[in-house]
């Protein structure tokens, strides 16, 4: 705060034409420094004059002059009456022309309330009737706006629903690198190593350096203008991972530049706006290539010493026919020994090897019941085969195709080998792994030998002329018949079960509409600190605690904070954060009928140590706007020596706003201002709720500081600044 502030500074920021007071607030300005000049020459004429001419008129014995009282009089009337004006009127009419103007940006159905200024009528009434007008012109425009954007919307839509149903993650930035755009896969990949959302840095989440590489590559192809003769254009691939190191991403970017192809890029540098970037999770094939090299050098490498002794030792033998009974079986133990250490190596190479290819194969969790329907369709054009669905349904993990296509040859290879035509299909879960048995009655088990050659034979319509052992492998399954009970036989085909399983049925969560603004791609560079920026074009935190109770610094501690983003001048209700805390200590009971939060509740809530950092993640590069602010920045304050965290982001408090907006003579609580705004609230005292009231009411402030030439954080800040000031000054007068 700058000392020394006056409020000829108040106005001194405001555009010519844009004075930050009322017409009645200047006028009053200039009017009560004479009027209370006058009051004082009145008084002191009342005072020194009027007793000197009362005593020269006593010693004359004469009675004072008409004049003289007349003067007197007139002037302790007209000092009455200018206190009756004041009290009746003009702070009356200060007060309704600021409550007029925070209603004008009310929602329909806003109004003054009348009663209040009984003495005004009929201004009130007046005031009322062209908010009323006003309310039905935006609704007009409402009307017209929502007809010509219903086709946009109608595209988004359809965006949205092609976004949503690809298998690649999805994002587009500018080149401030901010998320203009993500898809549900995106969302599902990365949300789990941090808050992926709009207008939100992608180098929280994705390492930086491959992403500034390939973006370097391709700016240089399109700036030479190489990207007609290149064989990818303008895209390039890159691997690169996620900030906590969990996933590598395999990806592709593609950049989004002004002309097209046929109009290349000016000579001064390219006209690039941002890029597109998809990707998948290439985590497992990654390792799975790690792990296939590795089994290769142990193949070519790890194998060579044994091969080399067991030749040295067979050639060694033939050389020498003449050794002795005894050396020759010395280098038949070796031999032996040796073999046997290659088999194994071996065994453990194949058992890698299936296991890798079982990992990198693509399957999916799968319900038994699905499954086996598949199957009957498929095998029902054979009119000479039946089969019947028995047992309860279980989830298995695979690949569906080239299981319903094995399914469908070893029932007809069953069908061949017994001479039957009639099977039961079931699934049945047996330790860690889900059998499906192929059942039929009247024949005998079949033999291992006749199994295992089916194993070597190629299945029709399966991808890559995929075998029987192929497939087998890709699910590290296995293969055999066996009698179950008594004239009950099955072959039986072992499967993993699924990976996540379906749980207890969960409430579906809110929707999620901001996926997408493009409108970001125009943001400037940041030539300027971030106090020049225009208000509209930043992005907000709005938040909110709930405590113990009123006095952090007697030990009262945070319970709840939550916190809600603002980007583009829309409440991003997809994009919240809120926290339960345990404070350490006892809720104070006259607080719990407020924010509903008892000790129970908080019991098993990490302590604010554990929560304060995920909200400061939340809040980097966000202007923090709160009601009441410093009352939550209080508390917030006080844990820095605790956590280390420190909350350094600009800060707006919509309480001084009001003030700078309508003056002293108001109700600057957020319920009074919520309520002239005709903004529902819904929720009120928990944090999440509070901050989305507040929420709605900062974007209508937005619109109303425009109108009074406050355009810039800078011009909000120091507009705060004033108000702390003057409210300083009349508490030391």
């Amino acid at each position: 705060m700058t000392a020394g502030l006056t409020t000829d500074d108040a106005n001194a920021h405001h555009p010519a034409g844009k004075p930050a007071a009322s017409w009645l607030d200047r006028y009053r300005r200039r009017l009560i420094p004479w009027l209370f000049a006058g009051l004082g020459t009145t008084i002191t004429l009342a005072a020194v004059v009027l007793p000197q001419v009362m005593i020269e008129a006593r010693v004359r014995d004469a009675a004072l002059p008409y004049s003289t009282l007349m003067a007197f009089a007139i002037a302790a009337a007209f000092t009455g009456l200018w206190i009756v004006v004041n009290r009746t009127l003009l702070i009356g009419a200060a007060a309704l022309a600021g409550e007029a103007r925070v209603v004008a940006h009310g929602a329909a159905g806003a109004r003054v309330a009348e009663d209040r200024f009984a003495a005004l009528a009929p201004l009130p009434e007046g005031i009322n009737q062209l908010l009323d007008k006003l309310a039905a012109a935006r609704q007009d425009i409402d009307r017209a706006v929502a007809a010509s954007t219903a086709r946009t919307e109608e595209q988004n839509i359809r965006l949205a629903a092609i976004l949503r149903d690809l298998h690649e993650g999805v994002l587009v930035c500018n080149l401030k690198h901010q998320i203009l755009l993500y898809n549900q896969t995106a969302l599902n990949l990365l949300r789990v190593t941090g808050d992926l959302g709009l207008g939100r840095n992608l180098f929280h989440i994705v390492l930086a350096e491959p992403v500034l590489h390939t973006l370097e590559r391709l700016t240089l192809r399109l700036r030479d203008n190489r990207h007609h003769e290149h064989v990818d254009g303008s895209t390039a691939q890159f691997v690169g991972g996620t900030t906590d190191g969990r996933i590598l991403l395999q990806g592709r970017m593609s950049l989004i530049h002004h002309g097209g192809d046929e109009n290349p890029p000016s000579v001064t540098g390219p006209s690039v706006t941002g890029y597109v970037v998809t990707f998948t999770d290439a985590t497992r094939e990654l390792a799975a290539l790690g792990q296939r090299d590795a089994l290769l050098r142990e193949a070519a490498e790890g194998l060579r010493p044994p091969v080399a002794n067991l030749r040295a030792m067979l050639e060694t033998m033939f050389d020498y026919p003449e050794l002795t009974a005894e050396n020759r079986a010395n280098f038949e133990q070796v031999t032996i020994a040796e073999c046997n250490t290659l088999s194994q190596r071996l065994e453990r190479i194949s058992t890698d090897y299936r296991g890798i290819i079982s990992g990198t194969w693509p399957m999916s969790d799968i319900h038994s019941s699905n499954l086996i329907t598949l199957v009957i369709h498929r095998v029902a054009a054979r009119a000479d085969i039946t089969l019947t669905p028995t047992g309860l349904p279980q989830w298995l993990h695979g690949d569906s195709f080239s299981l319903v296509v094995l399914l469908d040859f070893l029932i007809e290879r069953v069908r061949e080998a017994t001479g039957l035509t009639s099977f039961d299909l079931s699934a049945e879960a047996a330790g860690r792994w889900v059998h499906i048995d192929i059942a039929w009655t009247g024949a005998p088990t079949i033999a291992s030998a006749a199994i295992d050659g089916w194993k070597s034979q190629p299945l029709a319509d399966a991808l890559g002329g995929l075998t029987v052992g192929d497939v087998m492998q890709h699910h590290r399954s296995d293969l055999w018949s066996e009698a179950a009970r008594e004239g009950y036989v099955r072959l039986r085909l072992p499967l993993p079960p699924a990976l996540q399983p379906p749980g207890p049925v969960q409430r579906p969560l809110p929707a999620r509409p901001e996926f997408f603004d493009f409108s970001l791609l125009a943001q400037p560079m940041p030539t300027s600190e971030l106090r020049s920026m225009a208000l509209t074009e930043l992005t907000y935190v709005v938040f909110d605690t709930e405590t113990t109770g009123l006095s952090p610094s007697e030990g009262d501690e945070i319970i709840s904070i939550a916190g809600v983003r603002i980007v583009n001048g829309r409440i991003l209700t997809g994009e919240t954060f809120s926290a339960l805390v345990n404070p350490g200590r006892p809720i104070r009971p006259e607080t719990i009928p407020i924010h509903g939060i008892t000790d129970e509740v908080v019991r098993d809530r990490p302590s604010i140590a554990v929560v304060l950092p995920k909200f400061k993640a939340f809040v980097a590069g966000a202007v923090l706007v709160a009601h009441n602010a410093a009352f939550d920045l209080k508390f917030l304050k006080m844990k820095a020596p605790l956590t280390g965290i420190r909350f350094d982001n600009p800060v707006l408090d919509t309480m001084l706003l009001s003030l700078q907006l309508q003056g002293e003579n108001g109700d600057h609580t957020l319920d009074g201002i919520a309520a002239r705004l005709g903004i529902e609230i819904v929720d009120r005292h928990s944090a999440l709720g509070d901050s989305l009231v507040t929420a709605a009411v900062f974007l209508r402030m937005i619109d109303m500081l425009k109108e009074r030439g406050i355009r810039t954080l800078d011009d909000a800040i120091r507009g705060a600044n004033i108000v702390v000031e003057l409210h300083a000054r009349e508490r030391a007068f």
